[in-house]
């Protein structure tokens, strides 16, 4: 039995860049490990956890996923909210897993959080999945 983290992060990231929605306000900045050169605003993908999910007959996990937005002013509250709303909207479809069976996709909860720097806005865009390992 694999982890399908890896799988699924991919998945995740490939659906964030390709939305029209999310190119127009983050132009495909995305990232895993975030550049230092990167502009406001953008996403990351770091956070959640995996969770063996057996029984007598299949081998499944719950994963939850966290989406990061951060932005600047100006008008930083009011962009994360409208970012987060978008990353929200593109994970709607149901995503296709090589190796995996998605038999649950859905948004839990968005958080927004104002950084100690006094200027830094920061949603955490939470998702859960059950996925059934196929091979």
């Amino acid at each position: 039995m694999s982890d399908p983290s890896e799988k699924l992060q991919a998945a995740i990231v490939a659906r964030l860049k390709a939305d029209a929605a999310l190119i127009t306000s983050i132009d495909k900045r995305v990232y895993d490990e975030v550049p230092t050169s990167s502009r406001f605003p953008y996403l990351s993908t770091s956070g959640g956890q995996v969770l063996g999910d057996d029984d007598d007959c299949i081998d499944a996990s719950e994963v939850t996923y966290q989406v990061h937005v951060w932005t600047q002013p100006p008008f930083a509250g009011v962009t994360m909210k409208r970012i987060a709303g978008q990353v929200r909207a593109a994970m709607r479809a149901p995503l296709a897993l090589a190796g995996f069976d998605v038999l649950v996709q859905e948004f839990v909860q968005s958080q927004w959080l104002d950084d100690p720097d006094g200027q830094t806005r920061h949603a955490v865009v939470e998702f859960r999945f059950v996925i059934v390992h196929t091979s």
